[in-house]
């Protein structure tokens, strides 16, 4: 468009060099006039949005924030909220909740034109998750907006609206929060079968407190508290449940007393040491997701320890992969020592900080430690750390 009025205006001077100063400035005038008066027009094009159809560039993101990474708590605006959003426009939002919490969503202003402008909540981290919501437009779930929860940290909204009506758009706020008891996790359980708990009479003690007193006091479900199971009945041998094998509490309870079954004399696994039961951990936690945990919900292992390590050996390497398991699944460790003579102060050391490992010297009051173990599965990183 400039180098248009450019030519024009160089064959203007070559023909009229006789022009007088004045008419010179005049006509000067008129074209830098002109030239002004079609950037403002541009300008006043790019930015009217109303009711009524418009015509505007095609160009997505008009009024979409330039960062769009939101966390843990606030509130997201269409563009130009609480005017009329503009035509054509497609907006991405991406939504991180605090460390160990899921998302709420609730809107307090929603006016879409419905049949064809639209919001979508997407599960995840992508927009290539599972869709939580889509409301109006195509494929609309639902017409109007509710109260909505991710399953995991991640949620991506994305906003779309056609070449016709505007509208005021919406307003909606986002929390980090908890849908389950005690928390939003992923938990495996490496429950201990070996000789070294000392007697069937204590094992079956192990057991009935899981089954029928720890697990229940958590809410289990796939979009809740995911429970995974690792009996360990060897130093090289065991039995493993994923999340989806347990879904709710009933599988739960009833799939840990089977553990019962599968080891009728715990006396008769001599084969004993520290280390398998960290080790084991470690490599149920690998990328693979085999036992279906999740991505963006923190993960608890709770390890139950009958006896010291065999030796300075033993220790060492229990205590390298309660090191990796942190380090590299970023996962959190809490030790449940059970029974009389334990090194209080060493297994300590292998749990994910200092308030994370609980002792109880009775098989019979394991019991009293569900309410410290519950505060550590839902707390954060002490000052003070582990391995």
């Amino acid at each position: 468009m400039e180098t248009r009025h450019d030519k024009k205006r160089a064959t203007f001077l070559c023909a009229r060099a006789e022009m007088s100063n004045q008419s010179l400035i005049l006509a000067l005038s008129i074209v830098a006039a002109s030239l002004f008066g079609t950037v403002e027009a541009f300008r006043a094009k790019q930015l009217t949005h109303s009711h009524v159809k418009t015509t505007i560039s095609q160009d997505d993101f008009i009024g979409c924030p330039t960062n769009n990474d939101f966390y843990y708590n606030g509130t997201i605006n269409s563009p130009f909220y609480p005017y009329n959003y503009p035509p054509n426009d497609k907006c991405y939002y991406y939504i991180t909740a605090q460390p160990g919490s899921v998302l709420k969503f609730s809107f307090s202003h929603f006016d879409l034109e419905s049949c064809c402008d639209f919001v979508t909540i997407y599960d995840g981290p992508t927009v290539t998750s599972k869709k939580l919501i889509q409301i109006g437009g195509p494929g609309s779930t639902v017409a109007a907006p509710g109260v909505y929860y991710s399953t995991t940290r991640n949620a991506v909204m994305t906003f779309e609206s056609n070449p016709t009506v505007q509208k005021s758009g919406f307003s909606m706020q986002y929390e980090s929060v908890s849908t389950a008891s005690p928390c939003n996790r992923d938990i495996f359980l490496i429950v201990n079968a070996l000789a070294n708990v000392g007697s069937q009479a204590n094992y079956e003690k192990e057991i009935k407190f899981i089954a029928n007193q720890l697990t229940p006091t958590w809410n289990v479900g796939l979009d809740k508290v995911r429970v995974m199971l690792n009996l360990q009945t060897d130093i090289d041998y065991a039995i493993v449940w994923s999340a989806t094998d347990i879904p709710n509490n009933a599988n739960v309870t009833a799939e840990v007393l089977t553990m019962l079954d599968y080891v009728p004399d715990v006396t008769a696994d001599n084969s004993t040491d520290l280390e398998c039961l960290f080790r084991y951990a470690y490599d149920g936690l690998g990328d693979s997701k085999e036992f279906a945990e999740r991505y963006g919900i923190e993960k608890v292992v709770i390890i139950f320890v009958a006896a010291n390590a065999n030796d300075y050996e033993d220790y060492n390497e229990s205590f390298e992969f309660a090191h990796k398991i942190r380090t590299e699944q970023d996962a959190k460790v809490i030790i449940v020592g059970m029974g009389a003579g334990l090194d209080q102060a060493s297994l300590s050391k292998l749990a994910y900080a200092s308030g994370f490992a609980f002792f109880s010297s009775s098989y019979d009051n394991l019991s009293s430690l569900i309410p410290q173990i519950n505060n550590a599965i839902c707390s954060g990183l002490n000052s003070q750390c582990g391995p």
